[in-house]
């Protein structure tokens, strides 16, 4: 009876022991569910930083195309608006000079105007014939050039485009290259008698600034910038900006029909202008 017993409960024990060990086992598995979860994390994290890495640089790719388009627009406005700048400092006065002359008609008299020619208002302006008939030569031929430049734009549809704006600039700068071939007293002139600005004028001065501490005045007209002749404010703005800053520099201007020297520290002046046709 007593092995009997003895046979139970060693019986009792292994089973029991039996059970400890499986529910051990089940206990840990989790344990190694949980880890395989975080093996599994750890191996798709990098995946998943790529993935956010390319949405990321498809974004910025996006924005730096649209930068560059803004650019290029901002350029296309910024080259059209020198142009206009130019256009309003080379105004052409020639509605002024009909209107004057149909004003001071007598309505009585049937007389005709004389026409003249390019060349000979070149010449009446003080240029001499031959040096006329060069700048004529040469003005036709840029303007010819400015034609056949507009037409084709027209008809590539290209018109009023960046590249029309450059080209467009190109052919009215080779007016200006004409100064150097000429010299500033028939280049003078030549502005003056194609109706184009010839002249700086101070339109305005601002307060505290070096023009008005050292005596430039609204009204005067700016002839030469550190021994330079200025025919615009891009020329002057360029000297400026050349100059060395506080060097006490040379500008001659001409205020009531005389002329005043006056130094200025090199540097912004602190002055608006305007362009105006005068007579040399």
């Amino acid at each position: 009876m007593s092995r009997n017993h003895v046979l139970i409960a060693s019986l009792l024990v292994t089973g029991s022991l039996a059970v400890y060990f499986l529910v051990s086992g089940d206990g840990e598995e989790p344990a190694t569910v949980d880890g395989g979860r975080h093996l599994l994390q750890q191996t798709s994290s990098p995946t998943s930083a790529q993935a956010t890495d390319t949405v990321l640089l498809v974004a910025l790719q996006d924005e730096l195309q649209q930068a560059r388009a803004a650019r290029e627009e901002l350029e296309s406005r910024l080259e059209a608006l020198l142009i206009r700048v130019e256009e309003l400092e080379h105004a052409d006065d020639t509605e002024a000079v009909a209107t004057t002359t149909i004003a001071s008609r007598n309505p009585q008299t049937e007389t005709p105007s004389v026409v003249r020619t390019s060349v000979q208002a070149l010449i009446e302006a003080g240029i001499s014939e031959e040096q006329a008939t060069w700048i004529q030569e040469r003005l036709d031929e840029i303007g010819l050039q400015q034609l056949y430049l507009r037409d084709r734009a027209t008809r590539e549809g290209w018109l009023n485009k960046p590249r029309y704006h450059k080209d467009r600039r190109e052919l009215q700068n080779a007016v200006t290259e004409l100064r150097d071939e000429v010299g500033d007293d028939a280049y003078d002139r030549l502005l003056y008698t194609i109706g184009r600005a010839n002249r700086v004028v101070v339109r305005d001065v601002m307060q505290h600034s070096p023009a008005a501490q050292y005596g430039l005045q609204g009204g005067d007209q700016i002839i030469e910038y550190d021994g330079q002749r200025i025919f615009s404010s891009t020329e002057l703005s360029s000297l400026v900006t050349q100059g060395s800053v506080g060097v006490m520099t040379l500008m001659r201007v001409k205020r009531e029909g005389d002329i005043h020297d006056i130094y200025l520290p090199g540097g912004p002046l602190g002055i608006r202008m305007t362009a105006a046709r005068v007579t040399p």
